[in-house]
């Protein structure tokens, strides 16, 4: 058995656990809630696959996990506690709707990746802010994050509900961008948008960016230590900004694939916080970019699950919301427990 591959085993051990101990005592959970639990989890965790409808929103669902969450990887690794996804991701679809909206007279030709781009530029700036912050001003990134959520979000909330609402439609959502900029529909599974592909595309980019180039080295050796990275030639600070600017254009891409690919429109409840279940995702995946892939799919999995579950038997789908919960914290658990003993 060659040493990578014991590296391997090694890094997926504890989240393995973690997820196998979780979904024991979900079980239990469940057990007390249902006389069908067998039933309840086994549509929790494989309903996904049982029709290809079924199996597309699985796959629409984890893109725009498996974006965020690499966003995060990109952060966590230049040392930035980025809980900012959730405003990054609505910056990128907001952005992406009032370019398709206010551009649909153009040639598609030339919407199309300029709707694309802003949403990446909406939330590569958003995340640019608390990274200037954080390596000028010394400001707590989690404040700055949080706040710059909350910010988002109103903004959007003001623009769908006065500037670009559909009227003709029920609810905060804004008139569909037009058709010939629409993502086409993924190959053999025709509901399914294929930004999933640009995902994983971009999964297997991330790690080879962070580990086998410069500035993969130099934003991670300015996450271990920014003093020490500076003090060797290492211009960390700028690393740990272009990481920030990373991590939100990752999650205003997502943003931007879900309005191009999904709703073809911008819906300000859109996202069932795809912020924090990304957040979950790369912790979970111990901020490995293919770790982050196979985490957003778990997740996928469980969230789609949940609805599937609570039309079958009589057990709610927030019990998802708790076993995420409990997986965060027995993730953390080992996370400061490793952190001691290194």
């Amino acid at each position: 058995m060659t040493a990578s591959l014991l590296d391997v085993l090694r890094a997926i051990r504890a989240p393995v656990a973690a997820i196998l101990l979780t979904l024991a005592i979900g079980f239990l959970l469940v057990a007390s809630i249902t006389d069908e639990p067998v039933r309840a989890y086994r549509d929790l965790l494989f309903a996904n696959f049982d029709s290809l409808s079924n199996f597309a929103l699985f796959l629409n669902r984890a893109t725009p996990l498996t974006l965020i969450a690499l966003g995060v990887v990109f952060a966590f690794r230049a040392g930035i506690f980025n809980v900012g996804g959730e405003g990054q991701l609505y910056a990128g679809a907001i952005t992406t709707t009032v370019i398709g909206i206010a551009g649909a007279s153009m040639p598609a030709i030339v919407l199309f990746p300029l709707a694309l781009l802003g949403g990446i530029a909406a939330g590569a700036v958003v995340g640019w802010v608390p990274g200037v912050l954080k390596v000028r001003l010394a400001v707590d990134e989690v404040v700055t994050t949080l706040m710059l959520n909350i910010i988002v979000l109103l903004i959007t909330s003001w623009l769908a509900n006065q500037v670009i609402r559909d009227t003709t439609a029920y609810g905060a959502v804004s008139w569909m961008v037009p058709e010939t900029i629409w993502l086409p529909p993924m190959p053999l599974v025709p509901r399914a948008t294929s930004g999933f592909l640009v995902a994983v595309v971009l999964a297997f980019a991330s790690w080879v960016v962070l580990f086998r180039t410069r500035w993969g080295a130099e934003v991670r050796a300015a996450g271990t230590n920014l003093r020490f990275a500076e003090a060797t030639g290492v211009p960390a600070a700028r690393r740990v900004i272009t990481a920030m600017v990373v991590a939100g254009g990752l999650a205003g891409l997502a943003g931007s694939l879900y309005v191009l690919g999904v709703g073809h429109r911008f819906e300000q409840n859109f996202s069932p916080a795809y912020g924090l279940v990304g957040l979950t995702c790369a912790l979970l995946a111990r901020t490995h970019p293919i770790g982050a892939l196979a985490t957003a799919l778990f997740y996928a999995m469980m969230l789609n699950g949940a609805a599937y579950m609570q039309i079958s038997t009589d057990v709610p789908r927030s019990l998802v919301n708790l076993l995420t919960g409990l997986l965060v914290l027995l993730m953390t658990a080992r996370l400061v427990r490793a952190a001691r003993h290194a």
